[in-house]
């Protein structure tokens, strides 16, 4: 049972910061709220992989049904007619309701098969994973059938809950007239009033990459110093007293350490310098988070490359890789997804690979569309199992938005965005969590108002500027069309010279 837990100035072991106002001294103590943790819905306990994944589908979709039937009716009336796939005959006017699936020919997977017949090297990741070939089926506990018409195929991906309504046709496709999906769910119940949140803010950072080629260490240090009140103006340093919180959202330890080059780590020489370029990333880490949590409460998730299991849920780091940090009562290692609730606020997030893998299964360009949408759909994965990978679980589906957070955001995204939206006439704020390592930023949120400010580190031509980081990223995309180009060119002559014999 989750436990509301109240931080104090002690339990912060808070260097008391001071400062001269006027001809008196001011001294600062750390802002304090409600704090309580998540209800553990996204900690593994049993950890078994002989369960299938159509499990997870089949509860995904008995969940979600009853959400997805009452915002049918509430589009199309109650009298609207809905049928399992089964009983459907053909031109009659019905509405099924049942989970997405995108066949989209140019998965990795489908790639990697016919490279390995080819004995081609290959290809490089894609950005997009879409092409004008692809197509898209509804499918219940019963069947599943081709969907045509008024349906955005490239906008949709696979695991999305929907109700369509139309016919099916003579020949065996269905014809969509109409859609909708469950649309946001109710929202959670405010535990604090406004002014027991009022001067309090949170701090979300992601995607540190301590150890990578270009991280700049001096802006972390900034960083860091900035939010435990050790730098700054008397007004920066005010506010900061009231920060309560820093959500740190994946990618603290880099996946390519300094100064090792990629193709050159088969070597063992290579392969141990390797592996000791990566402990003094998280010795690293580990001072940073020491410092930071020393002042100021952390919740630490892991990320896409961070040294933690891959499949969704992502659990905790383990404490004994941060000897310094874990002594601080004060960081908290969490899960990826978390939520928790913070002054009243429930907040939910998501280290990012949810946005980004919808991003490369869809031609959705904007990240903070794609992250309404998810709430929209009441799902914060979707594409999991599918193209994202997930623990089976057996009973029933933990990524499925039951109730509307008042915070939503998502990690290690190109720039930092921002939307308010409203559901029952409550706020909810949508945030686009900068990658910190490319764009040396973090988002500072105004627990009573839901007010966003990007907060920019920057430590001149030391450091990686975001024009650099652009160009940098933008270099690589070309590079790996290249490449691409060349292995898709190579392929097709070995199928064409396989047709000729």
């Amino acid at each position: 049972k989750a436990k509301a837990v109240k931080m104090t100035t002690s339990d912060l072991l808070l260097s008391e910061a001071t400062f001269t106002e006027g001809d008196s001294n001011v001294q600062l103590e750390r802002a304090t709220c409600m704090y309580t943790p998540s209800k553990k819905q996204f900690h593994l306990k049993d950890k078994s992989f002989k369960t299938q994944y159509s499990h997870l589908y089949f509860s995904r979709l008995s969940t979600l049904r009853e959400h997805v039937t009452k915002a049918a009716e509430r589009q199309w009336g109650e009298n609207v007619v809905i049928k399992k796939l089964v009983d459907v005959s053909v031109d009659e006017d019905v509405c099924i309701i049942g989970t997405m699936f995108k066949k989209m020919d140019m998965r990795p997977n489908i790639l990697k098969e016919v490279s390995d017949v080819h004995r081609v090297v290959p290809m490089p990741p894609k950005k997009k994973y879409i092409s004008n070939s692809d197509s898209l089926l509804l499918e219940d506990e019963t069947q599943r059938i081709s969907l045509v018409g008024n349906i955005p195929w490239e906008s949709l991906v696979t695991g999305i809950v929907v109700a369509v309504k139309g016919k099916e046709l003579v020949d065996g496709k269905f014809e969509v007239e109409d859609y909708c999906f469950a649309g946001l769910p109710q929202m959670a119940n405010i535990q604090e009033t406004s002014e027991s949140n009022k001067d309090k803010y949170i701090v979300l950072l992601s995607g540190l990459n301590v150890g990578s080629n270009h991280s700049d260490q001096l802006s972390v240090e900034m960083m860091v110093d900035y939010l435990t009140g050790f730098c700054g103006a008397p007004e920066d340093q005010k506010q900061m007293s009231k920060v309560v919180r820093v959500i740190v959202a994946g990618n603290s330890i880099t996946d390519k350490p300094a100064k090792i080059a990629m193709q050159d780590q088969k070597t063992k020489y290579l392969s141990r310098n390797y592996s000791a370029q990566s402990i003094e990333a998280v010795k690293e880490l580990d001072a940073v988070l020491s410092q930071l949590s020393s002042c100021v409460p952390v919740d630490l998730m892991p990320g896409a490359h961070d040294p933690v299991n891959f499949t969704l849920p992502q659990q905790p780091f383990h404490k004994c890789m941060f000897p310094k940090a874990s002594y601080q009562s004060t960081l908290r290692g969490v899960t990826n997804p978390h939520v928790d609730t913070i002054a009243g606020r429930v907040i939910l997030g998501c280290s990012g690979q949810n946005v980004e893998d919808i991003y490369r299964c869809s031609k959705q360009m904007d990240r903070l569309s794609i992250l309404e949408q998810t709430l929209r759909w009441r799902h914060i994965v979707p594409t999991a199992p599918d193209t994202l990978g997930s623990y089976p679980f057996p009973d029933s589906d933990p990524f499925i938005i039951e109730e509307c957070p008042h915070i939503y955001f998502t990690g290690n995204q190109p720039s930092f965005r921002h939307k308010l939206i409203h559901n029952d006439g409550e706020p909810v704020l949508l945030v686009t969590v900068p990658d910190f390592d490319r764009t040396h930023s973090c988002v500072l949120v105004d627990l009573a108002t839901l007010e966003c400010t990007e907060l920019k580190f920057s430590s001149g031509p030391a450091g990686l500027t975001e024009e650099v980081a652009k160009d940098e990223g933008f270099e690589e995309e070309e590079n790996n069309q290249v490449e691409e180009e060349q292995t898709v060119n190579i392929m097709e002559q070995m199928m064409d010279d396989d047709a000729d014999d």
